[in-house]
């Protein structure tokens, strides 16, 4: 168990700082804060749109060549599915009342999708 512990840690290390920035990017291109007004009443600061390009475009300038930040991309995709995997093994391996573990799993599936359902 102490290996899984470890591979979280230093996944989780060494892909935090981008997570972050995916993660910081996607709020505000929720709110569509990277593209400029169609009436011209806003535009995005330089740094946010070319923070943007990274999230939507895996680049930071248009035109350049985006192979090397898809893979990283890619992987930090999928080191983020294994540290949430082994965040999961570990709470139910520490955990002394597992049941919290699966009801806190289950309103983390149910409730989004409840969302997307609704449409709220």
């Amino acid at each position: 168990m102490k290996w899984v512990r470890s591979l979280h840690l230093y996944l989780g290390c060494v892909f935090a700082p981008l997570l972050i920035l995916y993660a910081v990017s996607g709020v505000w291109q929720v709110y569509r804060l990277n593209d400029a007004a169609k009436d011209g009443s806003y535009t995005p600061p330089a740094w946010l749109k070319t923070m943007s390009s990274v999230h939507l475009h895996q680049s930071l300038a248009k035109g350049t060549s985006a192979t090397i930040s898809k893979a990283i991309g890619a992987a930090l995709g999928v080191a983020l599915a294994v540290t949430a995997a082994l965040g999961v093994v570990m709470a139910y391996k520490y955990q002394r009342r597992p049941g919290i573990v699966t009801l806190c799993l289950l309103a983390g599936v149910l409730v989004p999708g409840l969302l997307l359902v609704l449409r709220v």
